[in-house]
């Protein structure tokens, strides 16, 4: 999401300024969304809980944008996901009221908050159908990999290896049903191909991102769990 640089250092936005400390929860899973945030300095954790076990789903830095649907109706809508600092966050924090006293006080403003939503709404639609489409094999470990490049592509952080995304068990079961040994058994199998690199126990790397696309017909079916034959 790109917003002009006057933006974020308007005296109108002044009031709406804050600040969180790390690992403060700024919202939780499943409470009506009666504001949305825009991060304007350092990492936010969206967070889901499942099986009264807490995933990390994704990172999301200055930029980006969180529960924009409070920008309608906030009594129909709950939060999808939990909002966590990883580190001291900044943000900008809107509600019903302050969108009315923009419209009024700084409609330039109000506008680009709507046009970066619109851009941003579409984005998620769009992996959102992409996941959907990736998950439609009923091979578990072709979803998995699916899953992994789906992380790559669209959550990887690029580094001198390749673009390094985060695995771990809960993330991993919040889309997949599968249980921690599979998980093993196919992260081992990956490991041993040289198109995942373990950098540290939820960090990986994958190098190269179309030979691990192009690999994926004939890795699903040399790393499969004995469990899942």
């Amino acid at each position: 999401m790109k917003l002009h640089d006057f933006f974020w250092d308007s005296p109108a936005l002044d009031p709406y300024r804050k600040n969180a400390k790390s690992g403060t929860l700024l919202f939780e899973q499943g409470f009506p969304a009666t504001s949305f945030l825009i991060i304007t300095r350092g990492i936010i954790e969206l967070v889901a809980k499942k099986n009264d076990r807490f995933s990390v789903i994704n990172y999301l830095g200055a930029g980006n944008m969180l529960g924009e649907k409070a920008l309608f109706d906030p009594s129909v809508f709950a939060r999808v996901f939990g909002a966590r600092a990883l580190g001291d966050v900044s943000y900008l924090e809107f509600n019903q009221t302050a969108i009315k006293d923009l419209r009024q006080k700084a409609p330039d403003l109000l506008i680009e908050i709507l046009e970066a939503t619109l851009r941003i709404s579409h984005e998620r639609i769009h992996r959102m159908n992409l996941l959907v489409q990736k998950f439609r094999s009923s091979h578990p470990t072709e979803r998995f990999l699916q899953l992994l490049l789906h992380f790559c592509v669209y959550h990887g952080h690029p580094c001198s290896e390749g673009q390094a995304i985060i695995v771990n068990f809960e993330t991993i079961n919040y889309y997949l049903d599968i249980n921690s040994y599979q998980l093993e058994e196919m992260l081992d199998g990956l490991l041993k191909t040289n198109l995942l690199i373990k950098k540290t126990d939820s960090v990986f790397v994958i190098p190269n991102e179309e030979k691990f696309r192009e690999s994926i017909p004939k890795l699903k079916e040399e790393i499969v769990p004995i469990d899942f034959i």
